[in-house]
């Protein structure tokens, strides 16, 4: 066992959590625009909280996206910062299936299904299935539609009937009205995320900091929507 710093701030939520040996110790504030204030400072509490010194830390996990694209930012450079400094490997890890972790810990159901608003009248999207503490993909993280998400989540379900849990705050838009919304609150969380987190160390996928980009899924998008608009191009 290892103990590990896992942070997150991809979300409205600004989080910290300690795993040690196992046992879990966690913090989460309210923060939408005050992650860069917050966040090292969040860390430096929870250690003196749990008694532990940062040189005492073996790794360093992140929310990596998507999500905020700012606040994805600031959690990459905290823990990249950490990792230098301590010289310690990190571990990205996706938001999207945090909040699958979240879902199926309070749930019988094996597959998760997440929608996250995305803003600009879009939502990310991922299929995901636990097996122990791990949580795999079933398909590429996505971003777009929302009419979109809902012929994919429609094909899961048509696939594993009755075993699909949805989850996530893109629940809450008009489209996903008819969706169970008992889910439909969470959002990405260091808590939910530090049993992946020792379970990613278990798996030797701590690594570099290079080796763990931060993932936006959305800039692909934005380009193709800059190209569609001419009349946009004609200023630039």
């Amino acid at each position: 066992m290892a103990n590990l710093l896992i942070l997150d701030a991809s979300s409205s939520l600004c989080s910290v959590a300690l795993s040690l040996d196992g046992e879990v110790l966690w913090s989460t504030e309210d923060q939408p625009r005050r992650h860069a204030q917050r966040l090292l400072p969040m860390v430096d509490e929870l250690l003196a909280d749990a008694g532990v010194a940062r040189q005492s830390l073996d790794g360093v996990a992140f929310g990596q996206g998507p999500g905020s694209f700012t606040g994805i930012r600031i959690a990459l450079s905290v823990a990249h910062g950490l990792s230098l400094g301590l010289d310690v490997p990190v571990c990205g890890i996706s938001s999207l299936a945090g909040v699958a972790r979240a879902a199926l810990s309070q749930d019988a159901r094996s597959t998760a299904f997440v929608v996250m608003d995305a803003h600009m009248g879009e939502v990310f999207w991922g299929q995901y299935q636990q097996q122990g503490d791990l949580i795999l993909p079933l398909s590429e993280e996505q971003v777009g539609a929302p009419s979109v998400c809902l012929e994919a989540l429609a094909e899961l379900e048509k696939q594993q009937p009755a075993n699909v849990s949805v989850a996530g705050d893109g629940l809450q838009l008009m489209d996903f009205a008819h969706c169970d919304l008992e889910y439909a609150t969470l959002k990405p969380e260091a808590r939910t995320m530090a049993p992946m987190a020792a379970a990613a160390w278990e798996a030797g996928e701590f690594s570099d900091p290079e080796a763990h980009p931060p993932v936006y899924l959305r800039q692909s998008v934005a380009w193709k929507k800059l190209s569609e608009q001419p009349s946009l191009l004609k200023k630039i």
